[in-house]
């Protein structure tokens, strides 16, 4: 039989470790706790492929889905938004929010629902420039990122894409990349510009991993890959407020500095801006940057 020990000599279930960082560190970790995520989807004709079935489009709308499931439950106070790149343009599906709900409605109402295939030709530039728009708006202490799932081997821009690219790194914006089949030197150069990651998925299983390794917030690092210095950005603080709950006259969540009614958290007040959340919404979030601690297999003798 197996048994799981840490440092300490305490004993874990499997079930912890599974849950272990993968990533392993000597000292503290710097991650973003607050994230605004902008999700741009490719859904061109080169996502009618079958290399994956019953098409890559297909495998993505699951694998989209599954990932806004995981993301809100690990980052209950970060926001996304949906953006859609066919016909050489960029389709804003959803604003950044925190309604999981919206999402995948909006999603599978949009692709999943009806066998919508991929069509016309896909502009990375167009929806590096729409995330820009989203992102750029948003509050310091939040971190501001890029997620874009790419099956097509080019991209019809109008105009060039450096441009956007600069914009993006003047913003602080990373943009991370998973492609679909083969790797194209443009993703690869836009990440590595943005100190984001690129990676190329083969199979649907693999393009599953490679995306929901997204889930968890990246470390923030304080070197370029060419060995010089970042300058970080302080930490700031900000206002949260933890509503009450109201049933009568009306059920809610009664924000505690305007005393206006929620019906869902977590949620930006309406009326004074004050981010409202509950202490189990904090805690899954903060659960990053304290992870389980890593735990070695050992042999344990048998009864007999």
């Amino acid at each position: 039989a197996l048994k799981l020990v840490n440092k300490a000599g305490g004993k874990a279930s499997k079930g912890k470790r599974s849950r272990e960082n993968e990533e392993e560190s000597s000292g503290a970790i710097r991650r973003g706790v607050i994230r605004f995520l902008v999700i741009v989807v490719d859904a061109s004709v080169a996502m009618n492929s079958r290399d994956m079935r019953p098409t890559r489009l297909g495998v993505v709308c699951s694998v989209v889905t599954r990932l806004l499931n995981d993301f809100f439950d690990q980052n209950p106070i970060s926001q996304v938004a949906l953006v859609l790149l066919n016909d050489g343009r960029a389709e804003r599906l959803t604003d950044l929010s925190g309604n999981a709900r919206n999402h995948k409605s909006r999603f599978e109402e949009k692709l999943a629902q009806g066998n919508t295939g991929g069509k016309g030709a896909a502009s990375l530039r167009c929806g590096l420039e729409e995330a820009l728009r989203l992102l750029e708006v948003q509050a310091s202490y939040g971190t501001r990122e890029v997620l874009v799932l790419y099956g097509a081997l080019n991209s019809i821009d109008r105009g060039n894409i450096y441009e956007t690219v600069d914009k993006l790194k003047k913003g602080g914006i990373k943009v991370n990349i998973v492609g679909i089949g083969a790797e194209v030197f443009l993703c690869h150069n836009v990440c590595e510009e943005t100190r984001g990651s690129y990676k190329v998925a083969t199979t649907a299983q693999n393009l599953e991993k490679l995306v929901l390794a997204h889930t968890k917030p990246a470390a923030v690092l304080d070197q370029n890959p060419d060995g010089s210095k970042v300058v970080l950005k302080p930490a700031t603080g900000m206002w949260v407020g933890f509503p009450e709950k109201r049933q009568q006259p009306l059920p809610g969540w009664r924000c505690p500095r305007c005393s206006s009614l929620h019906a869902d958290l977590p949620v930006d007040c309406s009326l004074c801006g004050l981010k409202l959340l509950s202490s189990s919404h904090l805690a899954r979030s903060y659960h990053h940057l304290f992870p389980v601690p890593q735990f070695d297999e050992e042999e344990e003798e048998g009864d007999g």
